[in-house]
């Protein structure tokens, strides 16, 4: 019986491995983020700490009381309040995706080779039906403060809008 791992071969072969490719290595043309207004953040806050008060005064009540159904609001206050004071949005535009960022949610990517129109839209809360991220037939929109935009075209038709505080800066990375 031979050993056949060492026989010697008559030419050796070096494996090449690509360089993967990872966030660090992808230059962003543009990116930009954009927190929730002061007002969105203070009503997120008073629910927190208005969640947190009634958990703690519910907890602590003693006796088994009907007090703890009020655990329910409570805790829906705790998830909305933390909802709404850590809501960003924003983007980046990379030589090959548009990345759409809505926190607390996963990012979304979007191919480049798949937009069809970019145009420059003034928008506000009844445009899109309110303010946060809005889906709709065919459209989607993130939206937290009022004012000029992003707005795109893929090519099955459907209608994306981001809202940012630069979007001359965003329509030139994506032309």
């Amino acid at each position: 019986m031979t050993d056949t791992v060492s026989v010697p071969t008559s030419r050796l072969t070096t494996t090449h491995r690509p360089t993967p490719t990872t966030r660090a290595l992808r230059p962003s043309a543009h990116a930009e983020r954009e927190h929730a207004p002061t007002w969105m953040r203070a009503v997120g806050a008073v629910l927190l700490v208005g969640g947190l008060g009634l958990t703690a005064a519910v907890l602590g009540w003693p006796g088994d009381a009907p007090e703890a159904s009020l655990l329910v609001p409570a805790l829906v206050g705790i998830a909305a309040g933390f909802l709404l004071l850590v809501a960003r949005s924003g983007y980046d535009v990379t030589d090959t995706h548009v990345v759409l960022h809505f926190r607390p949610l996963p990012a979304r990517r979007i191919p480049r080779d798949r937009i069809a129109d970019v145009r420059l839209v003034e928008a506000d809360a009844s445009t899109y039906g309110g303010i946060g991220l809005r889906i709709g037939r065919g459209v989607r929109a993130l939206i937290l403060t009022p004012g000029l935009g992003i707005e795109f075209t893929d090519d099955r038709g459907r209608v994306t809008f981001v809202r940012t505080r630069q979007p001359e800066r965003a329509f030139r990375a994506l032309r």
